[in-house]
């Protein structure tokens, strides 16, 4: 019976855990985009976490570590600010000077109508040098 509510509670925990994650692609095969520029990378950053009612956080990526599997539990970290501070480090990373091409979109997928919902944050660019 013991071993049952734990194994209960870490599954309940891998639900609403949150994730984030940077997703790269560095191959252009001689492409260049604006005045003949050479882009380092392609990046794609994605924060997700899990809210009751849509508003009070259960789990959410941590933008610290992102591409680990931690967590962040009863803290929002899904914001577009995390995102773009996980955009800035992979600049500094690859030494990048400039990007093009930013964009960022929120999604909420809304489960059992609002009582659960699983909310993303989507950035892309393309890293310049």
């Amino acid at each position: 019976m013991k071993l049952t509510r734990i194994l209960a509670a870490l599954c309940a925990a891998a639900f609403v855990a949150g994730c984030a994650t940077i997703k790269r692609a560095e191959e252009y095969h001689g492409v260049s985009i604006e005045d003949g520029e050479q882009p380092l990378e392609t990046v794609e950053i994605e924060n997700t976490g899990w809210l009751v009612f849509r508003c009070i956080p259960l789990g959410s990526g941590d933008p610290l570590r992102p591409n680990e599997t931690t967590c962040r539990f009863f803290r929002n970290t899904v914001t577009l600010q995390n995102n773009l501070e996980m955009l800035e480090d992979e600049m500094e990373r690859r030494s990048a000077k400039r990007v093009t091409n930013l964009t960022s979109r929120k999604t909420d997928e809304s489960i059992f109508f609002i009582l659960l919902t699983r909310r993303a944050y989507h950035t892309s660019a393309v890293l310049l040098k």
